[in-house]
């Protein structure tokens, strides 16, 4: 967070940027904020998903956030679990840090409101070596199924683990979008088949917009784009789009802000129409996916779409 908020001075004051793109870390977009709000600069944040960027206490007119926090897509899920299967007691496993348990706390409270019931909530470490030991407090619990929250390393070894444990047959994995990104899912190779989960992007989206992006991105990096490609697409979209409007005038921030609002309806992302609440977080569809493997690619495959997900519902 220090580095960040030094190296957004420096963009700031030395490089004069007209506008900021960023940060991946939610701890670096809140030590931030402050410095962003009084210099009067417009940020967009394409991938940090702390709720409380966003909050009432926190939220700015300079920041502009295209990603769904980390409420958003697992509160809907939550309540369409319970509504779409038969599923009715959850064990609940998520990385013991913030990311993991604001997500897993919003799926439970949604679960919970719409009737259903969580047996046991079992949080890991991150960078965790080995899931056995938390795998194995899963068994005899009586549980349908279970909601997970990992990224990264961690969540390549965790689908591993739960197969090689044994449960994967038997108890369903669900879970948000990380467990089985784009990127990870040639890592975890077919023991992710079958695991739905939730977010507002899959390459596999069949809409006229979204087949051309995959078919621009795949041209030119011979790769499927992933959740953090489209984010980072839109951003610039949203940034080009202002240009635009402002007919290259960017020089006054506060003209260039309103350009920001003013153009999300107009640009067209991959994942569909977007647009912005009260507090400038982005009200968007988000997709309930299941791993499928098509031809010689695993892909999220959308099953369902849960429409303008907004994070005062």
């Amino acid at each position: 967070p220090d580095v960040g908020l030094t190296k957004a001075r420096k963009l700031v004051e030395r490089d004069r940027a007209d506008v900021l793109v960023g940060p991946v870390s939610s701890a670096v977009a809140l030590t931030i904020r402050d410095y962003v709000h009084g210099q009067g600069i417009p940020l967009i944040v394409p991938i940090a998903f702390t709720r409380d960027l966003t909050a009432p206490a926190k939220a700015s007119p300079w920041i502009f956030r295209v990603v769904e926090t980390t409420d958003q897509g697992n509160f809907a899920m939550g309540t369409w679990v319970y509504k779409k299967t038969p599923y009715r007691k959850l064990v609940v496993m998520a990385s013991d840090f913030v990311a993991g348990r604001h997500s897993v706390e919003a799926f439970m409270a949604a679960f919970r409101q719409a009737g259903g019931k969580i047996v046991k909530e079992i949080y890991a470490p991150l960078n965790t070596p080995d899931f056995a030991p938390y795998l194995a407090q899963v068994g005899g619990l009586g549980a349908d199924a279970v909601y997970t929250w990992f990224a990264g390393a961690d969540a390549i070894r965790y689908v591993k683990a739960y197969k090689e444990y044994g449960l994967a047959g038997k108890l369903p994995l669900l879970g948000y979008n990380t467990l089985v990104d784009d990127i990870i899912l040639p890592a975890i190779g077919d023991t992710a088949l079958g695991i739905v989960s939730v977010g507002h992007y899959s390459a596999a989206l069949d809409t006229p917009e979204n087949r051309a992006f995959v078919g621009d991105y795949e041209a030119k990096y011979n790769a499927w784009p992933s959740r953090y490609v489209e984010l980072g697409y839109v951003a610039a979209q949203l940034v080009a789009g202002a240009a635009d409007h402002l007919k290259g005038e960017v020089g006054d921030r506060a003209r260039f802000r309103d350009a920001i609002r003013s153009v999300v309806t107009k640009i067209q992302p991959p994942r569909g129409p977007i647009q912005f609440d009260h507090y400038q977080q982005v009200i968007t569809d988000v997709y309930v996916t299941k791993v499928e493997r098509q031809g010689n690619r695993l892909v999220n495959a959308v099953v369902d779409r849960i429409p303008d997900t907004s994070q005062e519902e």
